[in-house]
């Protein structure tokens, strides 16, 4: 029976190892780019968003 154990001890160990290298290629392959994206377009985004909020708001005045 200890054998057993032990066996399912170390497959278990191997398949948390396996799911610990999936998470280091999602954060280095996926996240990591897509967040240099959006700090790239971030200044872009809010100037077109403060240039939209004040054409809303100013063109009852105009």
């Amino acid at each position: 029976m200890k054998v057993c154990q032990r066996t399912i001890q170390r497959k278990r160990t191997r398949k948390r190892n396996a799911v610990a290298s999936l998470d280091l290629v999602l954060v280095l392959g996926i996240i990591l780019p897509l967040a240099a994206f959006l700090f790239y377009l971030l200044p872009r985004m809010i100037k077109l968003v403060y240039e939209m909020t004040i054409t809303i708001i100013g063109s009852p005045l105009m």
